[in-house]
């Protein structure tokens, strides 16, 4: 016998087939370790030799020691701070699974007439495979050695290849063969902003909903958010992800409340009322963006993947080493150095940068 279904009762049942059918769909195309096992991933940088003519140990006797903390991951590495040059056979490239990559999000201080130098860099090791996501704070005042002008701070390779008359991509490319090298791994993919595309992307989408465990200090503005959930908009957002000062656990904390803002981009653009909206919304993303090799359909997998990982699941360290302070070629003064920790590193890099398989 069969069922006859009022047209009344049949209209909502084939709306919701069809919604179903498209997330289905979009979920097949998009769904991260799906896509990026079948992209062709770009390799944009690997490290140069170490050691070469001109590669001196940015750890050089030249330096002097203050404060040495050797942090790693929020913990006390209990290294003396005298940083060792990598040795390439120890801190060699570690493949993991295949379809892992390493992106490098960059936010540069742009200033009308100077060149903007990068005042956030961060390593992200990507493995869609197990849903996993690695950061590496990179201090902005790192100390390595540039091409033509010896040992400087890491941020100043944006800026003096931009300086160069080349533009912002030289300055880009700079900056990626800068972490590159002192990273010792290859860098796939790159996103570069800078604080006012991220503010207005933030507006453009609507704010985010983000719940804070505790409350938190602003000291840009003098105000502090309050525990609890809230709405914020772009200038609330920025403030929040820039903050360190006033944290208990500085950078470490930083990032983590940066995971949090980026799940509520995700929670905002991935709901299934905004599935329609996704190809403009990615159009909007990429006009605040400055830089990036990411294809549309790169953001949209990476969103997705970002949604569903737990904040409290990701790894988030700062490059070891130690505070110290050293001449500076370029301004031709004594300068505050983070100087890099390479063994440390090596050690470090391989549970990073490795996909151990889980336990």
């Amino acid at each position: 016998m069969k069922m006859k279904i009022r047209k009344k009762v049949a209209i909502p049942v084939v709306l919701l087939l069809l919604v179903a059918g498209g997330l289905l769909t979009a979920y097949l195309k998009y769904e991260p370790s799906r896509h990026f096992r079948e992209t062709d991933i770009p390799v944009l940088a690997t490290p140069e030799p170490v050691g070469g003519k001109g590669q001196e140990d940015p750890s050089d006797g030249s330096v002097e020691k203050s404060e040495r903390s050797g942090v790693a991951g929020g913990k006390n590495t209990g290294t003396t701070g005298e940083a060792a040059a990598a040795n390439p056979a120890q801190t060699e490239e570690v493949h993991g699974d295949r379809g892992s990559f390493n992106l490098l999000l960059l936010a540069t201080d742009a200033r009308a007439k100077e060149a903007s130098r990068t005042d956030v860099l961060m390593l992200a090791h990507v493995n869609p495979g197990q849903n996993k996501v690695s950061l590496v704070s990179i201090p902005r005042d790192t100390r390595v050695h540039l091409p033509g002008i010896g040992l400087t701070k890491i941020n100043h390779a944006h800026a003096m290849a931009e300086a160069g008359g080349k533009g912002g991509h030289a300055g880009t490319l700079a900056a990626i063969q800068a972490v590159s090298n002192l990273c010792r791994c290859s860098l796939n993919y790159y996103v570069k902003t800078d604080f006012d595309g991220f503010e207005h992307f933030i507006d453009t989408i609507g704010g985010v909903d983000v719940k804070l465990d505790a409350p938190v200090k602003l000291t840009y503005n003098y105000r502090t958010l309050p525990a609890g959930e809230q709405h914020w908009n772009g200038e609330t957002t920025l403030d929040f992800v820039r903050e360190r000062k006033s944290l208990d656990d500085g950078d470490n904390a930083r990032q983590r409340n940066q995971a949090l803002v980026v799940q509520a981009i995700a929670r905002r653009l991935l709901v299934p009322d905004n599935l329609a909206q996704l190809p403009e919304l990615i159009r909007q993303v990429k006009e605040d963006i400055l830089d990036t090799n990411l294809t549309d359909a790169d953001m949209l997998s990476l969103a997705w993947m970002v949604r569903g990982i737990d904040p409290e699941e990701m790894y988030f360290v700062q490059f070891p080493g130690s505070s110290g302070k050293a001449h500076d070629p370029l301004v031709n003064a004594e300068l505050y150095y983070w100087i890099p920790d390479m063994k440390a590193w090596s050690e470090l890099s391989r549970e990073i940068l490795g996909d151990a398989p889980d336990e």
